[in-house]
């Protein structure tokens, strides 16, 4: 038997293997059977002095379940074997453990730090999973394929010896840099990891070629976020080859087989920056008082067959992601902007869908439709609310005047289902989205805004997501009763514990609330109508996003319970989705009477694409938010020693949080600004008080802020209050600490209010 090399690493001044060279061990084929520590140490080529440190380590793998431990030293394989081996993302924490999501979309499973071995963030790991007390843990066997081997970070020099300090502190390093040319000093570089290291405690190794520039740069930064998530902004050249065989128009073949609708005057309706149209509307009324709505989507999967260039690409990339000055396509160009997109005047392939709607709001029947459709007008939001009379921030539009009967009657069919959704139980959150503005460079950030907070463009968005919401119900529908396995989009209720800490904080806003009140999906929705106009419902939307799980891909339905759904899945945005992508082709095969596959091996790699999707989801948003937060930073440098109106969003251990309206910022106030050395965080999470000053801050409370400096490489902005506010501050604390009884510096109890009752939701 071939004697395993094992890495050693320190624990409390013994060297020890880790995890998975132990297991491997007992997992040879001539060794499955009960084994003496000396012989593991024989087998790992140890000496015999390091024997009681390997057996404290088998026993620590013995109470966590990998191990059987019995009388004598002696260990062997637990006879009821769990999951074998499972395959997943290994996400790692800069703590030292991780998380590996598996590819059959079950829950992730915790790696301790002993249990990593070789494997870096965003590496594809094996690793076998056992129960544990607090939920399944797992020991990484070995790595299947390699992360990205760019790192972005800062090259340090200190005499000969050269490292990269990773931007991101959940890659292992810092690497150890062989070669760094034309780089110097504190230069942001990307560095290429040439070897990976393959046990716990190894760091790997890299080189440099050439430097980004230096640090705090807007367009450097973005670049070392795309290369952290290893984000490809150009497609590969076997996935340009097949989109350059792509005609320009539809062939004669594309039409054969297909319903023409091609005089059904269907308008796209989109933001005015959008570069790919996925879908567009048309409703009319028909003779019993209900309606008639028709959802064309772009038949993406007509030009995407599987196991081509551009279904890997797609797959790999998950969702197109949109920065402030551009998209990152899932698809190339000359399909998502040009063949496959709803673009006006031109005839474009569709699957689309036809509800038929009663006046009371039920869905009477519904069919799926392949054909060939022209859009009548590229309308806009803006466009829209000003036809409606909604708005008249959006421009004119002739053709939006041209179709305002048929608008008008959309409106009044997304009116009905928005009320059957609320009724039903749907929770609607407000968020405020951003939105750089550019000067006329076009790259160039001077403001950020709330994109929807005019609230015509609210409405005229809501037309829209109301009819994709009904497409995708209808959708998910049809595939449950042909029972044919797709991708839906489920969501979970929020867990007891999140529920009853919603439950205080809304206590200590003002709000008399148990969770029996909020037990359901429709008492909630209910109970958040009811304060939607309150001052304080913006923080009540904040906390209950945090209480409830995210929204991911999976091939078993469970649910939506935001959405109030028994069924819900993606259909309707195929240009820039790849789950949607992969409905499309069952719903097709449904619509043409063929077979659809029900083998394991489909079952498998949809659970596996399902699981991915979710992944590059996540990581599409991290990307999002953190170029987003650059923008922001340059938007608020110039504006350093300003003072803004605010509110306190969000508190912590290094201070609040606030966020102004104009422009539309989020700031940490700094502890030393307010000579503050420690922060003291009440049970609710809603409140800090300064452990030296007294100085009480509370979630929701409106403030006067500075804006004091900038950091762009941690994506932040500062402020200090300003002089008035923490004047105010200091005399309310005063009052308080009178009321209750306490002076500054202790620990505050049973204050007097719990908080206002305020706020809109």
């Amino acid at each position: 038997m071939a004697v395993l090399h094992p890495s050693l690493i320190a624990i409390m001044g013994a060297t020890i293997p880790d995890d998975a060279e132990l297991l491997a061990v007992f997992d040879d084929e001539e060794a499955r059977r009960t084994l003496h520590s000396t012989d593991v140490l024989a087998r790992l080529g140890l000496p015999m002095f390091q024997r009681r440190s390997v057996e404290e380590a088998l026993d620590a793998m013995s109470a966590r379940g990998l191990l059987q431990s019995l009388s004598g030293s002696r260990y062997r394989l637990p006879k009821k074997r769990q999951v074998p081996e499972l395959i997943g993302y290994y996400t790692h924490n800069p703590r030292g453990f991780g998380f590996v999501a598996p590819d059959d979309g079950s829950d992730d499973v915790f790696v301790p730090a002993t249990s990593i071995a070789g494997a870096m963030h965003g590496d594809r790991v094996a690793i076998r999973a056992f129960q544990a007390e607090r939920g399944r843990e797992g020991v990484v066997l070995r790595v299947v394929a390699r992360r990205p081997a760019r790192v972005p970070g800062v090259l340090v020099l200190r005499g000969e010896s050269a490292v990269v300090e990773c931007d991101d502190l959940r890659v292992r390093g810092p690497i150890i840099v062989e070669h760094h040319e034309d780089a110097n000093d504190g230069d942001a570089v990307l560095c290429e990891v040439t070897r990976f290291p393959e046990h716990t405690g190894e760091l790997p190794l890299g080189r440099v070629k050439g430097s980004l520039g230096r640090p705090g740069a807007l367009d450097v930064e973005v670049v070392k976020v795309l290369a952290r998530d290893a984000v490809a902004e150009t497609f590969g050249e076997d996935t340009l080859a097949e989109a350059r065989t792509l005609p320009e128009r539809l062939r004669a073949d594309d039409y054969v087989g297909r319903e023409d609708l091609r005089d059904v005057p269907l308008c796209t309706i989109d933001p005015d920056d959008a570069r790919d149209h996925d879908d567009a509307v048309y409703v009319k009324r028909d003779a019993h008082g209900g309606y008639i709505a028709l959802i064309a989507v772009a038949d993406v999967a007509h030009y995407v067959q599987p196991g081509t260039a551009m279904d890997r690409d797609a797959r790999a990339r998950g969702t197109s992601i949109y920065l402030p000055d551009r998209a990152i396509p899932m698809l190339p160009r000359e399909l998502s902007s040009n063949l496959a997109s709803l673009r006006e005047g031109e005839d474009r392939l569709t699957l689309a869908v036809e509800a038929h709607v009663t006046a009371d709001g039920r869905v009477s029947r519904s069919r799926v439709i392949e054909g060939v459709m022209r859009s009548r007008a590229r309308l806009t939001y803006g466009n829209v609310a000003r036809a409606l009379g909604w708005s008249d921030l959006g421009a004119h539009n002739d053709k939006a005047v041209e179709l305002l009967p048929d608008i008008e009657v959309a409106a009044e069919l997304s009116q009905l289902l928005k009320s059957m959704r609320l009724r039903r139980g749907a929770l609607e959150l407000e968020v405020p989205e951003p939105r750089v503005r550019f000067a006329e460079d076009g790259r160039t950030p001077i403001d950020i805004v709330q994109s929807r907070k005019d609230p015509g463009l609210k409405r005229a968005y809501s037309l829209i997501e109301e009819l994709m919401l009904l497409a995708n119900e209808v959708i998910a529908q049809h595939c449950e009763k042909h029972k044919v396995p797709t991708v839906f989009r489920v969501h979970g209720g929020p867990e007891e514990a999140g529920l009853l800490k919603f439950c205080a904080a809304a206590r200590a806003l003002g709000y008399a609330v148990d969770p029996d009140d909020v037990s359901s999906s429709k008492k909630l929705s209910k109970f958040l109508r009811k304060t939607a106009k309150d001052p304080s419902a913006r923080v009540l939307h904040f906390l209950l996003l945090r209480s409830l799980p995210q929204a991911q891909y999976h091939t078993i339905n469970t649910g939506h319970f935001g959405l109030a759904s028994e069924a819900y899945l993606h259909f309707t945005s195929p240009i820039r989705r790849y789950p949607d992508v992969l409905v499309h082709r069952v719903v097709r095969q449904i619509a043409r009477k063929e077979r659809v596959r029900r083998d394991e091996e489909h079952l498998a790699e949809l659970r596996a694409s399902a699981a991915s999707s979710s992944r590059l989801e996540r990581r599409a948003m991290e990307v999002e938010r953190e170029v987003l937060d650059l923008h922001r930073c340059v938007v608020a440098r110039e504006h350093i020693g300003e003072s803004f109106s605010a509110i306190i969003t969000a508190v912590t251990g290094s201070g609040p949080y606030v966020q102004t309206e104009q422009p539309f910022l989020d700031m940490l106030v700094r502890s030393s600004s307010l000579d503050e050395a420690e922060w003291e965080i009440d049970a609710t999470g809603l409140a800090i008080r300064g452990r030296k000053t007294g100085v009480v801050f509370r979630v929701g409370q409106p403030t006067t802020v500075e804006i004091e400096d900038v950091s762009m490489t941690r994506r932040a902005v500062f402020a200090r209050l300003a002089p008035v506010a923490l004047d105010a501050l200091r005399v309310e604390s005063k009052r308080g600490d009178k009321r209750s009884g306490h002076k500054h510096g202790r620990e505050e109890k049973g204050r007097g209010r719990a908080g206002r009752k305020g706020g809109r939701w």
